[in-house]
């Protein structure tokens, strides 16, 4: 049984799969449920080639200084290009739920490109006869690469929401500028990761994504996307419930 798969898939999908429905559940009926998972699966099939890219870069440049932090920089806007690319498509630019199917690309995105960086990881550590590590260091990576995840899912979610909003809105300019810089300030709290650096160090990404994606996203964007016409008529309909 190749433990190390079944706690990087653990690691990768249990947090995208919270936020997706911490933040459906309280929505639900708003917009296609259908069309929200599609993107989550659409999500997936964009991450596999974004996760092997991001190995293959990251095995290249990860001994040089520069090229590193030029390769996560670039990284960054690579992926956010790819989420624009995907959402700006004519039959979805007037439709109020891309923004939610930006939430949910961004959050299929990011759970399997967690799950290669976990397994990536794992295996890196229990491969080596020459450094043997204990139980608890084994559980201590795997908390911290999902806590490296829940980072990553939160951060992948709100930028994928913002480019979905600035479609919509017809701001893609702005939102676009916005979705860069959030990807590349968390990108650079991969630095450690690329850099071999212990597994204590993965868990800064949690500090940028989760504040974000409740401030800037929850508690802004998936709410005032909604037309007040469409909100006013869901909020009667539970009270009838």
């Amino acid at each position: 049984m190749d433990w190390n798969f079944y706690i990087a898939a653990i690691t990768g999908f249990v947090p995208s799969f919270g936020i997706l429905y911490f933040t459906w559940g309280k929505l639900e009926g708003l917009f296609s449920e259908k069309k929200l998972f599609f993107n989550y699966f659409m999500g997936w099939i964009i991450g596999i080639p974004i996760a092997i890219f991001f190995l293959l870069g990251m095995v290249s440049v990860w001994s040089y200084f520069d090229l590193s932090m030029m390769f996560l920089l670039f990284f960054a806007m690579f992926t956010e290009l790819t989420k624009y690319i995907y959402l700006n498509t004519p039959s979805k630019r007037g439709d109020y739920s891309l923004t939610y199917y930006g939430f949910a690309l961004g959050l299929g995105i990011a759970a399997i490109w967690t799950v290669s960086l976990a397994y990536y990881y794992l295996n890196g550590i229990t491969s080596n006869p020459d450094e043997q590590i204990t139980e608890a260091q084994y559980a201590g990576a795997a908390l911290s690469l999902f806590l490296m995840s829940t980072g990553m899912s939160a951060t992948h979610a709100s930028t994928g929401s913002l480019l979905g909003y600035g479609i919509y809105k017809k701001f893609w300019e702005k939102y676009m500028l916005m979705a860069f810089g959030i990807q590349m300030l968390f990108n650079l709290t991969l630095l450690p990761y690329v850099w071999m650096f212990p597994y204590y160090y993965f868990f800064f990404g949690i500090l940028v994504g989760i504040p974000v994606l409740y401030y800037k996203v929850y508690k802004g964007v998936l709410i005032y996307t909604i037309p007040k016409r469409v909100m006013r008529k869901w909020k009667k309909e539970r009270e009838s419930l």
